[in-house]
C-alpha cells in the first residue's frame, strides 16, 4: 500500500472535493493540514468538512486525519512531533490551500500564495529527503494569464501579462516558486483550473461566488445589465472535471509540469452565457453596454471575468484524462443542474450536504 497522502486546503470547496474523492477510493490514508489553534480544532473543523460532504460518512471516512498547520507559520506551525510523522509517512502531496480573494493588499496574498507554498515545497524536499518516492501536485489558476489576449498554453507563463487582481499575481508569483523547485529535481505537477463550478451531475457547491453571483442575479432581475463584452470568454469548469485532473496527476509518475483543466474550445462566450441562461430559466437576458450607471454590490467581483480575451489550450490535460476514460464536459450540458442544486440549496443558505444532492438527482 502506498503511504499517506498529505492535502492542504481540505476546508476549501476543492479541497472538500478532492478529499471525497479520496475517500471514494477506499483504501488512500489522508492526513489533512488544518489551520486551527491547536489540534482539537483540527479535529473539529475536519469533522465540519466531513458533515459537509456526508450525512453519513462511509467507513473509509476514517482513514482521514487531521494535524494542525498553518501555511503562514513558519515550519506551517508544525510541532516537531508531527513534522517528523509526515516526513516518515507520506509520499504525496496535494497543496490545494490558497487565498482566493481578490481584495486583499499584495503582500497580504504573497504571504498565503507564495511563501505558503514556499513552505510547502520545503516540507515536500524534507520528505524526498527521507527517501520517500515523493510525489506533489500544486493547484493553481488558469488566470495566471492575467489580462493576456490570444491563446495561453500550459507551457506559458510569464508572456509580460497585466493581472486584474492580487490574487491573480500572486499565484503567477507561485509558479515561478514551483519552476525554480521543479528545476531542483522537485517531482511536481501543476493544475490549473479556469472558474470552477459545482459538480456537473448533482450540482454541489459549498461556494456561491463568481459565476454564481451574476446567476442569482440574473434569475431575480436585479441585474439587466453588465458593463462587459458579449464575445469575452468565460472559461468555466465542473469541480469533478478539476478533481479527475488532480487525482490523474497524483497518479502518473511520468506527469510533470503544468496542465490546464479548462472548457478550452468548449467554453462559451458571455453572450452564449447570457443565451442559455435565459433559455434554462425563463429570465430576460441581461444587456451588455460599455459602461453601466449604477451596479448592485458585489458585482466588481465578477464583471472583470466577463471582460477575457484569452482562450486556454489544454493539450496535456486531455492527453492525460484521455487515458483514465475522463471526457472535457460541455457547460451546455450541466448548467441546468447548477441552477437546480443552487434553488435547491436557497443559493448557499439551506446547506445540502455532497451525499444529498447524489441522492436528489438519483
Amino acid at each position: 500500500m502506498s503511504g499517506a497522502i498529505l492535502l492542504t486546503g481540505a476546508t476549501g470547496f476543492l479541497g472538500m472535493e478532492t478529499l471525497a474523492r479520496l475517500v471514494d477510493k477506499g483504501d488512500e490514508q489522508v492526513i489533512a493540514l488544518v489551520r486551527a489553534d491547536d489540534d482539537t480544532g483540527a479535529r473539529e473543523r475536519l469533522a465540519g468538512v466531513l458533515a459537509c460532504l456526508y450525512d453519513e460518512p462511509p467507513p473509509a471516512a476514517a482513514r482521514v486525519r487531521a494535524v494542525r498547520g498553518d501555511l503562514l507559520e513558519p515550519g506551517l506551525g508544525l510541532s516537531a512531533r508531527d513534522r517528523a510523522a509526515l516526513v516518515g509517512s507520506v509520499d504525496r502531496v496535494v497543496h490545494c490551500a490558497a487565498s482566493i480573494s481578490f481584495e486583499l493588499p499584495l503582500e497580504q496574498a504573497r504571504e498565503i500564495n507564495v511563501r505558503g507554498t514556499e513552505r510547502v515545497v520545503e516540507l515536500a524536499r524534507e520528505i524526498a529527503a527521507g527517501g520517500s518516492p515523493l510525489r506533489m501536485v500544486h493547484v493553481s489558476t488558469a488566470y495566471v494569464s492575467g489580462r493576456h489576449e490570444g491563446e495561453f498554453g500550459e507551457d506559458d507563463l510569464d508572456v509580460g501579462q497585466r493581472f486584474r487582481n492580487t490574487y491573480e499575481r500572486s499565484k503567477h508569483e507561485a509558479e515561478m516558486l514551483l519552476r525554480a523547485a521543479a528545476a531542483e529535481g522537485l517531482a511536481l505537477a501543476i493544475a490549473r483550473p479556469s472558474i470552477v463550478v459545482g459538480h456537473r451531475r448533482s450540482g454541489w457547491t459549498p461556494a456561491f461566488n463568481v459565476l454564481y453571483w451574476p446567476m442569482r442575479a440574473f434569475e431575480r432581475g436585479l441585474l439587466t445589465e453588465v458593463p462587459a463584452r458579449e464575445d469575452s470568454i468565460v472559461d468555466v469548469v465542473p469541480v469533478d472535471y478539476v478533481t479527475d485532473g488532480i487525482l490523474a496527476l497524483l497518479d502518473a509518475p511520468d506527469a510533470h509540469g503544468v496542465y490546464n483543466l479548462v472548457a478550452a474550445e468548449r467554453a462559451l462566450t458571455a453572450g452564449e452565457l447570457v443565451a442559455l441562461h435565459s433559455s434554462l430559466t425563463g429570465r430576460a437576458p441581461v444587456r451588455f453596454v460599455p459602461v453601466a450607471d449604477e451596479l448592485p454590490a458585489g458585482t466588481e467581483t465578477f464583471v472583470p471575468y466577463f471582460d477575457v480575451r484569452c482562450r486556454f489550450t489544454d493539450a496535456r490535460a486531455t492527453e492525460l484524462l484521455a487515458r483514465a476514460s475522463v471526457e472535457k464536459p460541455d457547460p451546455r450540458d450541466y448548467l441546468g443542474q447548477l441552477i437546480a442544486y443552487a434553488r435547491l440549496a436557497r443559493w448557499g443558505k439551506r446547506p445540502v450536504s455532497r451525499q444529498a444532492s447524489f441522492v436528489a438527482v438519483a
